[in-house]
């Protein structure tokens, strides 16, 4: 019998490490990439590099004070997959490479980025304390920012959540 619970608590130690939560069921962040559920339309998967549609957005970052902050490496790039909108390198450069044309928007790249072990700016444009322009122009809101190639896009953190 011991041998017995023992086989079920192994076996439902590595289906909860295989799925992304702890033995408890809660989620575990991955070092950089997220969880690796879908983010609106934005799948995670193997996909990526000989994606059908491919595009980039250009995102940079200013801090109260006035200096530009790095958008980090490899968001949205875990061990297990890729999600479709994702950076490779800290130049704010966002990738969108999936099998089709898809609907991807800044807020979905700040949920991505949340997931990562440092969600201070997102966390931050969440609390309303950020402006957001968008080819110069001030937007309402992170989900009307819709990502379409050359995009132009500036966040501007106004202060930190407490």
């Amino acid at each position: 019998m011991q041998k017995k619970l023992v086989g079920v608590l192994v076996g439902a130690l590595l289906v909860a490490a295989c799925s992304g939560t702890d033995k408890d069921g809660i989620p575990v962040k991955d070092p950089v990439g997220g969880f690796g559920e879908n983010v609106g339309a934005v799948s995670c998967d193997f996909g990526g590099h000989d994606a059908a549609y491919h595009i980039h957005s250009q995102l940079t970052i200013k801090l109260p004070d006035g200096t530009t902050a790095e958008v980090p490496p490899n968001i949205g790039i875990n061990e297990d997959c890729m999600y479709w909108l994702h950076t490779h390198e800290p130049d704010g450069q966002l990738h969108v490479e999936a099998p089709d044309e898809t609907l991807a928007t800044l807020a979905d790249f700040l949920e991505i980025w949340r997931r990562s072990t440092n969600p201070t700016i997102p966390n931050a444009v969440d609390a309303g304390l950020a402006e957001i322009r968008v080819m110069g122009e001030l937007v309402e809101s992170a989900a009307s920012v819709e990502l379409t190639d050359g995009l132009g896009i500036e966040i501007t953190i106004t202060a930190f959540p407490e």
